[in-house]
């Protein structure tokens, strides 16, 4: 008798364990790994707890759970210049010699010689006859093009790595933790949308056609028989400020329930989304104040991000503020000299072991976030575990599809699956372009970012 009574009562404890173990909420504090805990990490996982509990008052069907983002500042570092500033004047230099009378125009001039202050006079007039030069008259598929080039080789003057690293680690696990909950994340920013539609997928996992930013009009016309569309400043939609809830309102068509910000050209934003919501809303604002592991700026930005009237209203409005120095454990993904943001996304082989490839058969190679990599041999698929650690790469097992082909490209899958296995790391070479090492330091593959 004694010993049931033990086993029942042995039970009973178990029980409770085990009820106590499920019913503390660890999901959603590894969800946010790299936050501290306090009052900004309870707030998000507080808000996204009470819109996603069913049968709960404040329950927010998934169809409606839009969040949206701005980026500079907010996703990824905006000193000491935004970045497409920064790769609209590295355009200017780098295509000035094949441009000889740009050295009259004043605008030039004045990038040239650094007087931002000249180019900032007139209403922005100096900056946006820079963009004009570097952004109009192009397709956009030619922009693309220039954009991926650069961010594959220029790097931030602080921190010395690709622009792609400079992104905040815990903005990541933000947007992560909110999709995992079934939120659509959208950007809202003031850059120009096919300058974040280049990078945003591969680097914040949010597509294209879920990016709003500025634009220009974009003109039709047949070249040669051809459709083609080229990029032009007509018409001109500036996505900041009193914009933001303008380009909310005409590309996604729902009210956000969450806003994130960093600057004064989020307020409107952050108002459209918390006054009056029908729905339960929360509002973020990212306060820079680490100078150390970052950059410490509000109210004087030497550029962009002012944040002083936002920042005033948000004990009265409920939005929360994110001290970066106190709040944020880490501020970039490990190290922001880890190549592993600028390798994401696919690459097409050029050549294999200096022995070139076959003509109009594409082998590719595609990093993902996770750490794998998968493509095609130009025969057969393949996907396996790719580990990157600064600017070493090592490919696990690959396993592949056993289709059979031509003798040629069947030849160009076993180079490429043998060479495959003796990279030890990779470097980048002219604009959008990696060549694979192997373990004698030779370059075992060459390839061209698609």
């Amino acid at each position: 008798m004694i010993q049931q009574n033990a086993v029942e009562a042995m039970k009973t404890v178990c029980s409770l364990l085990i009820f106590a173990l499920l019913s503390t909420p660890v999901a959603a504090q590894d969800s946010l790994p790299s936050w501290n805990d306090g009052a900004s990490k309870q707030a998000i996982v507080a808000f996204v707890k009470k819109v996603t509990t069913e049968g709960s008052e404040s329950f927010v069907p998934a169809a409606e759970r839009i969040a949206v983002f701005d980026n500079d500042g907010t996703l990824w570092c905006e000193f000491p210049l935004p970045n497409q500033a920064t790769f609209a004047f590295d355009e200017i230099k780098r295509l000035l010699p094949e441009n000889p009378v740009w050295k009259d125009d004043p605008a030039v001039t004045a990038l040239v010689s650094g007087d931002v202050a000249a180019l900032k006079a007139d209403h922005n007039a100096g900056l946006i006859k820079i963009i004009a030069l570097t952004h109009a008259g192009l397709t956009p598929d030619e922009f693309d093009e220039r954009v991926q080039n650069w961010l594959a080789t220029a790097k931030h003057p602080k921190f010395d790595c690709a622009y792609t690293n400079v992104i905040y680690q815990p903005m990541l696990e933000v947007l992560n933790y909110l999709r995992a909950n079934d939120f659509e994340t959208w950007i809202v920013s003031g850059g120009g949308k096919d300058f974040m539609r280049v990078f945003a997928e591969a680097t914040y996992g949010i597509p294209p056609q879920q990016i709003i930013g500025s634009y220009g009009k974009l003109k039709y016309e047949l070249k040669e028989g051809k459709p083609t569309l080229t990029k032009t400043l007509d018409s001109l939609f500036v996505d900041d400020k009193e914009g933001k809830p303008v380009g909310i309102a005409q590309f996604i068509g729902r009210r956000p329930i969450a806003c994130f910000g960093n600057s004064d050209g989020d307020q409107a934003m952050m108002e459209y989304t918390t006054i009056d919501n029908p729905r339960p809303s929360f509002g973020l604002i990212v306060h820079h104040t680490d100078a150390e592991r970052e950059y410490a700026y509000d109210a004087n930005p030497t550029s962009s991000g002012k944040l002083t009237t936002a920042l005033d209203a948000a004990p009265q409005r409920g939005w929360t503020v994110v001290d970066m120095k106190q709040d944020w454990k880490t501020v970039f993904p490990d190290d922001p000299k880890d190549g592993t943001s600028s390798l994401i996304g696919e690459w097409l082989v050029e050549d294999i072991a200096g022995k070139g490839v076959v003509d109009r058969v594409q082998t590719t190679v595609n990093f993902s976030a996770d750490g794998t990599a998968s493509g095609s041999t130009g025969v057969n698929r393949y996907s396996g575990k790719a580990d990157i650690d600064g600017n070493k790469l090592t490919f696990g097992s690959l396993a592949t599809t056993r289709m059979a082909g031509p003798a040629a490209l069947m030849d160009q899958e076993q180079r490429f699956l043998t060479a495959a296995e003796t990279i030890v790391a990779f470097e980048f070479g002219e604009p959008g372009i990696v060549y694979f090492l192997d373990n004698n330091a030779n370059r075992a593959m060459k390839l061209s970012k698609k």
